[in-house]
């Protein structure tokens, strides 16, 4: 958990879901971050993830979510992407002992192992399970068991599409499809029975995953993503291929396949055992299909994650649907690592099979070639030394890399001289190659004393001081407030999650677009209509700003902005602006007052006819929760009712229990005419894109199951005629 992106962003998402399922509500819209966003929308708070669901439950301490929960949290996830890459080996017919070597390396070496965010995580540890169900799909072909295998495939894509990010869905489904590619030229008699199958996965894939897709294919066609590119990118524009460049596998980052930590950006680790023992399958084992299959399938994912480097890449950039959204080309190495570990459990089968004697010229020139490795490196640093140009690091990674190659050398050689028993060859093998996956632990987990690189998670409470001060103003209050913080480099985390505060701003991937426009007009002003209440600064930035709390351990204070907008108010005139551009100067007018009139941007609804008239008008917040809204208002004539809250599809309002019109004043606020006289009005959230995708969801899982039952039954079946 110590990198910016987990202490900032993903653990104060999972906090205020964890707090929120406490509370006994299934999270669907967030507060507590830029006025409010939709939370599975945005897909990488891992919402609709069942996987995450235990740990939001696991019990808290001290209001927070407990460390060690998290910490067994990443070690289920680790297990069971080791479990599903031994059921894979086994389905490809390796040996228990080959496919736990290759479970161990899939799971705690190379992408897996090295990987911090868990909604990457959590979606590239499905792969082997996808192409298990392939396998068996195939091989059944048009049977009850084949349709059944075909639709488990695809939901298996569907759920790790809900772990909470789309790049590793979206990898496995285009490894997935050129290798049913394959298979439909290489089997000439079911190319009408094999797209027939591809096309019962991709059903169940869509049907499967509906409960993310659907929220995020709502939320990203209204929102903003910001892609490094020179602005953000909504959904329907394609991310500019330059902002793929520098997310790519780095050619000289290749050298980390071997090497720990010899990489640019993603972790392209295998190990020199993993890696000999994949060369020795394709060397020796080139008749099997299943090897010439993922031998083919490793390189296309190499290819594909160069990234710019590569006119394949460019390719599939150009010619495959939606795949401009995974703009991090260099994280598909986790295919070429599975297809890789899966040729390395073959080839540790073959070394240790029955022996062939054609084999030896492979086997002396793998022990060489890892000798003479341990060697040059071993005589170039030396050399370093001799001249003065010696370090730790990357020294160290070289020298343990080394090692292990001359010992692996060592090892090669002796079982096939007769001085290694086959066992002492076996586990000397897995010892070593857990010793090698090993060395990249060290830069991947730090230890939570240590000074020097325990950096980020203090910023969650180094804050306790002015977070507590906003906390206690929040229960003596009754009247709802946001905050701000003047400096996000300084104090980046989301505080508002993480303490259960409503903030202005937050550190987010992405904004509902209408909402971010209209801080763009004027920020200033914005923040005030947005109810900012109370700022977080050194100094203040206003000078009707008042100081109201200072901390005297970290520096910052709080300011109060008395004159903040309330979260909700009467205006008695709505205007109409024909476009974004015109509101935006209407907005900037000084002669503009929106406590007393606002305007709407036109579009299908009608502007509401609405006059001022004499009298007092008044409104009030009467209850509040994740959900929902109330309040109660009281007006001498027909009046519109601003809410400074963010209007989003899902939003629902009535008044008087009533349904009402939703109305978007400012453009990006809600809105909701009230007749003259005393009223109360409610807003509900109903995002009708989760419920739809959670039935979808529901309906895909009981397909499932009821077509492996079926397929049981039916092997029941079969297997009790044969018998009689």
């Amino acid at each position: 958990m110590e990198t910016p992106d987990l202490a900032y962003q993903v653990l104060p998402w999972y906090q205020f879901q964890a707090r929120a399922w406490h509370e006994g509500v299934f999270p669907l819209w967030d507060p507590h971050q830029w006025s409010g966003q939709p939370v599975i929308g945005q897909m990488q708070p891992g919402g609709a993830f069942p996987l995450n669901w235990p740990l939001f439950l696991a019990p808290l301490k001290n209001g927070h979510l407990r460390r060690d929960y998290l910490h067994y949290h990443f070690v289920v996830m680790h297990l069971l992407a080791a479990l599903f890459m031994y059921a894979f080996c086994r389905r490809l017919e390796s040996s228990r002992y080959a496919s736990i070597l290759a479970g161990c390396a899939f799971s705690f070496g190379g992408y897996l192992g090295t990987t911090a965010w868990p909604q990457m995580l959590n979606g590239a540890l499905w792969i082997p399970l996808v192409f298990l169900f392939l396998h068996r799909a195939v091989d059944r072909g048009w049977s009850r068991r084949g349709v059944s295998s075909a639709a488990l495939c695809g939901a298996t894509i569907g759920v790790s599409l809900l772990s909470g990010h789309h790049q590793a869905p979206m990898f496995t489904a285009l490894a997935l499809t050129g290798v049913f590619a394959w298979f439909i030229a290489i089997r000439r008699g079911e190319r009408r029975r094999l797209p027939a199958l591809f096309g019962i996965v991709v059903l169940f894939a869509v049907l499967t995953g509906a409960l993310q897709w659907l929220p995020a294919w709502e939320y990203g066609s209204q929102a903003y993503r910001w892609v490094t590119a020179e602005r953000p990118v909504r959904m329907q524009d394609s991310v500019p291929y330059y902002a793929h460049h520098n997310y790519g596998i780095f050619p000289l980052s290749l050298l980390g396949t071997v090497i720990p930590k010899a990489h640019l950006t993603t972790d392209p680790f295998l190990g020199f055992v993993a890696l000999s023992f994949a060369v020795f399958a394709v060397a020796v084992g080139w008749s099997r299909a299943t090897v010439r299959l993922y031998a083919a399938l490793a390189l296309a994912a190499l290819a594909y994650a160069a990234g710019h480097y590569s006119l394949f890449h460019g390719w599939i950039y150009t010619l495959a649907p939606f795949i401009d959204k995974a703009r991090s080309p260099g994280h598909a190495i986790f295919v070429f690592q599975f297809a890789a570990f899966a040729l390395a459990a073959q080839g540790l089968d073959l070394f240790l099979g029955s022996q062939d004697a054609a084999w030896e010229r492979w086997r002396s020139r793998i022990a060489k070639g890892l000798v003479s490795i341990g060697l040059f490196s071993w005589g170039l640093l030396f050399w370093l030394y001799l001249n003065l140009k010696f370090q730790t690091e990357p020294g160290d990674q070289v020298i343990l890399a080394s090692v292990v190659a001359m010992l692996l050398a060592g090892l090669v050689t002796g079982y096939h001289q007769g001085l290694v028993s086959p066992r002492a060859t076996r586990v000397s093998v897995l010892l070593l190659m857990l010793f090698e996956l090993s060395t990249t632990s060290h830069f991947f987990l730090s230890h939570r004393d240590d000074p020097k690189r325990a950096l980020y998670l203090r910023k969650l409470t180094e804050s306790s001081g002015w977070t507590g001060f906003l906390k206690a103003q929040q229960k003596q209050t009754p009247e709802p407030f946001r905050f701000d913080v003047a400096s996000q480099d300084q104090l980046p985390a989301n505080l508002g999650d993480w303490e259960g505060l409503e903030s202005t701003r937050g550190y987010l991937v992405s904004v509902s677009d209408k909402l971010y426009d209209f801080v763009g007009w004027d920020w200033g002003r914005a923040t005030l209509v947005l109810n900012t209440v109370y700022v977080v600064a050194k100094e203040p930035a206003r000078s009707q700003q008042v100081e109201v709390y200072a901390d005297p351990a970290t520096g910052w204070k709080v300011f109060r902005n008395p004159d903040a907008f309330p979260r909700a108010w009467v205006v008695g005139r709505v205007r109409a602006a024909r476009d974004a551009a015109e509101a935006a100067a209407l907005f900037r007018s000084p002669e503009f007052d929106p406590r007393r009139e606002t305007f709407l941007i036109a579009g299908a609804a009608p502007v509401p006819k609405i006059e001022p008239c004499a009298g007092e008008s008044k409104v009030e917040i009467t209850g509040r929760g994740i959900h929902r809204l109330a309040a109660r208002s009281v007006t001498p004539c027909p009046a519109m009712l601003v809410f400074a809250e963010p209007h989003f599809p899902g939003w629902e309002a009535s008044v008087d229990g009533q349904p009402a019109e939703l109305h978007a004043p400012l453009g990006a606020l809600r809105g909701v005419v009230v007749p003259a006289g005393e009223h109360s009005i409610e807003m509900a959230y109903r995002p009708y894109s989760v419920y739809l995708g959670a039935a979808l969801t529901a309906l895909g899982l009981l397909a499932c199951a009821a077509l492996a039952v079926a397929s049981a039954a039916g092997e029941k079946s079969r297997a009790a005629s044969a018998s009689r």
